[in-house]
């Protein structure tokens, strides 16, 4: 019993369309289309965002883009990689970002768990 209770439990985790993917096949440039804005995931093991709304990566974010560079990492049992910048962004922690996988070609930002996805990214490039 308690071991269905926590599959249903962990089966919710993640925000909606999340999936489990093989962090070798995440390396690569994602792009949200409508806004230009990137998500740069490199090999080795950093990343950097350009052009993407504070609101899109923190609940209590406003519209301003930011633009910062840090260390990505994932397990191969995961549906997030964790964003973890490297500096501070106006004297304020700017703390760890979950990015979601939906496949190896589609991510997205999720940062309240009861609000909607904020924005989806496509592969455009591979390393």
């Amino acid at each position: 019993m308690l071991v269905a209770a926590v599959a249903v439990f962990a089966s919710g985790c993640g925000g909606p369309g999340a999936v489990a993917v093989d962090p070798d096949g995440l390396p690569g440039t994602y792009r949200d289309g409508e806004t230009g804005g990137e998500i740069r995931l490199h090999v080795n093991g950093r990343f950097s965002v350009t052009g993407i709304s504070e609101s899109d990566l923190w609940w209590h974010g406003g519209s301003a883009s930011v633009d910062f560079d840090g260390t990505w990492s994932a397990t191969s049992h995961s549906n997030f990689v964790y964003l973890e910048p490297d500096d501070t962004s106006g004297g304020q922690d700017l703390g760890d970002i979950q990015l979601y996988t939906a496949s190896p070609e589609k991510v997205f930002l999720h940062p309240d768990v009861d609000g909607p996805v904020t924005l989806e990214l496509a592969k455009v490039t591979n390393p």
